[in-house]
């Protein structure tokens, strides 16, 4: 009788310690890198609608309540309201807009990452000169429920415009 009363609480700690350890399974991982790589390939077949001018490629990588902040006004947000400021960029032949993310991190969870970057847009100026700007940028992507990856932000910080130059003083 006494055995029986030590057998039952231990096997009820076993059952317990093998219905723990057993009954969650591992969290599911990515090889690693494996995350980088999937954002780095997104962020290039992104620039790639942009270079060629492409708006349904464009706009499939938006998400339904992606937003950007442009810099007059408040967020635009949806993949139209996105369009509404891209669309100068995207139609105007003269215009390019390049970018490569310098650092690329997936959240441990592979539903969300983030690339930022350099970004570098060319146009032509009033008198036909090519005029260059560049600045900084954010994406953050999230893994829908349809499985495909998609901007929910976006932002530009362009870089401050060069400071005029000193006049040299003459020497005394």
């Amino acid at each position: 009788m006494r055995s029986i009363r030590v057998l039952v609480p231990m096997a009820a700690i076993l059952l317990l310690l093998a219905l723990l350890c057993g009954a969650a399974p591992a969290p599911q991982t990515a090889p690693a890198g494996a995350g980088e790589k999937l954002l780095r390939d997104l962020e290039a077949r992104f620039a790639r609608s942009v270079a060629e001018r492409d708006r349904d490629a464009f706009l499939a990588f938006w998400a339904k309540d992606a937003a950007i902040f442009p810099p007059s006004g408040g967020p635009a947000i949806g993949p139209e309201k996105v369009w509404e400021q891209w669309a100068s960029i995207l139609e105007d032949k003269d215009v390019s807009l390049t970018w490569k993310p310098s650092r690329v991190e997936m959240a441990a969870s592979g539903d969300l990452g983030y690339t930022y970057g350099r970004y570098e847009s060319k146009r032509k100026g009033p008198a036909g000169e090519v005029v260059t700007h560049g600045g900084c940028y954010v994406t953050i992507w999230r893994k829908e429920k349809d499985g495909a990856w998609r901007v929910v932000l976006d932002i530009g910080s362009p870089d401050p415009p060069p400071s005029p130059v000193a006049a040299e003083k003459p020497a005394p």
